[in-house]
C-alpha cells in the first residue's frame, strides 16, 4: 500500500489534509506546504513534488490542481504531494537555486540531514516523502530563462524491473519525447535517487519562461492524472496517449565565457551536427563565438537569455534513437 503521509501530515481513508512542512534543522524555518489525499479504498501511493525550482510556474500550478481534483470517495491509494519545494525562493522569483544557500535543489540528492539547507531539504523529501512510495513524479518546466520541448526523463541505473516501470511512467504521461538516462549523468537529482531506491520515478518538463499559460498546465495536470490512472489509483480520463518518441541522449552545449548570446534557432527544430546555431558576443556587438550543432537532433532546451556566464548551459539537443 506504500505511504499514506508526508513526515506527520497524514490521512485518514477518504479524507484530504494540507499543511506546511518545516524542514528540520534549517534556520530561518523552511516550511513546504504540501497536501495528502486518501482514497477510501486502498491502493498504491504516488508521490509528487513541483518547485523544485521556485521560478518553474506550470508545474506548481499543476499539481496544485491536481490535489483539488482528487475525490478522496473514489480514489484508490494515497496522493502525497509537496507544491513547492523551494519555498524560500518563490516570492523572491529564484532562477536555478535556492536563496538559503546558492544551492540547486535537484543537484543535491539524497542529501545530507546534517548538511546544507538544500541537502536537508533533500535529505527530508527523500526520508519523509519519496521512500516507502510507490511511485514518484517530479513536475518540472523551463524556468525563466528557459525555452524547452516537452520531455520526461526516466533513469536506466539500479534495478531493472524498476527502471522499466519507470519508463512506462514516462511514455502514458503523453509529452512529445522521453529519454532514458544513463547511471550517474544527473548527479544528485531526485528523480534518479527514488529509483536507486526502489521506487520507479520520472522528471516531466513542459512550459517555460515564466509564463504559467493554461496550455500548459493542462498538459501537466493530464499527465499527473494518466500516471494515477496506469497505477489504478483512478480511472482512465480518455484514450491512452500516442507513445512518445524515443531520445538516445541529450548533448548540451555550454559556454566558457561570459558573453550576450543570440541564438539563431528555435526550440523544437532539428539541426544538424555542424549548423550554426547562434553567436556569443560582448557588451559592444563584437562576435566572440559561433556556436555550431555538437550533433544531430532536435533544440530541446533552449536559453532565452541575452546574458549568460562562463558555465551556463546554452541548449540542449535531443538524439533520437537510430
Amino acid at each position: 500500500m506504500g505511504r499514506i503521509g508526508v513526515a506527520d501530515l497524514a490521512a485518514k481513508p477518504g479524507e484530504r489534509r494540507r499543511g506546511f512542512l518545516a524542514v528540520p534543522g534549517v534556520e530561518p524555518a523552511w516550511e513546504i506546504p504540501a497536501v495528502v489525499v486518501r482514497g477510501r479504498r486502498p491502493g498504491p501511493s504516488l508521490a509528487v513534488t513541483s518547485g523544485m525550482h521556485a521560478a518553474e510556474y506550470v508545474p506548481i500550478e499543476a499539481v496544485t490542481r491536481l490535489t483539488r481534483w482528487v475525490d478522496p470517495e473514489s480514489l484508490r491509494g494515497t496522493l502525497l504531494a509537496v507544491l513547492l519545494v523551494n519555498a524560500p525562493g518563490f516570492y523572491e522569483r529564484s532562477i536555478y537555486v535556492n536563496p538559503r544557500d546558492g544551492r540547486n535543489l535537484n543537484r543535491s540528492f539524497p542529501g545530507d540531514p546534517a548538511g546544507c539547507p538544500a541537502e536537508r531539504v533533500a535529505a527530508f523529501l527523500l526520508a519523509e516523502l519519496i521512500d516507502g512510495a510507490d511511485a514518484y513524479v517530479d513536475a518540472h518546466c523551463g524556468d525563466l530563462v528557459e525555452a524547452l520541448a516537452p520531455f520526461t526523463l526516466w533513469t536506466r541505473a539500479g534495478d531493472p524491473d524498476v527502471a522499466a516501470r519507470s519508463q512506462a511512467m514516462s511514455r502514458v504521461y503523453g509529452f512529445e519525447r522521453s529519454l532514458g538516462v544513463e547511471p550517474g549523468s544527473v548527479p544528485g537529482a531526485a528523480y534518479a535517487s527514488a529509483a536507486l531506491r526502489g521506487v520507479p520515478a520520472i522528471i516531466a518538463e513542459i512550459g517555460q519562461q515564466g509564463i504559467c499559460d493554461e496550455p500548459s498546465v493542462a498538459r501537466h495536470l493530464r499527465g499527473l492524472q494518466n500516471v494515477m490512472a496506469h497505477l489504478g489509483m483512478v480511472e482512465p480520463l480518455g484514450p491512452p496517449p500516442a507513445a512518445p518518441r524515443p531520445m538516445d541522449r541529450m548533448d548540451w552545449m555550454r559556454t566558457d565565457i561570459s558573453a550576450t548570446y543570440h541564438p539563431t534557432v528555435a526550440v523544437g527544430e532539428r539541426v544538424a551536427e555542424g549548423q550554426p546555431v547562434g553567436e556569443l558576443r560582448d557588451i559592444f556587438g563584437d562576435t566572440l563565438r559561433t556556436l555550431r550543432a555538437v550533433a544531430t537532433g532536435d533544440v530541446v532546451f533552449l536559453v532565452t537569455s541575452l546574458a549568460v556566464k562562463a558555465g551556463d548551459p546554452l541548449l540542449g539537443i535531443g538524439v533520437p534513437t537510430g
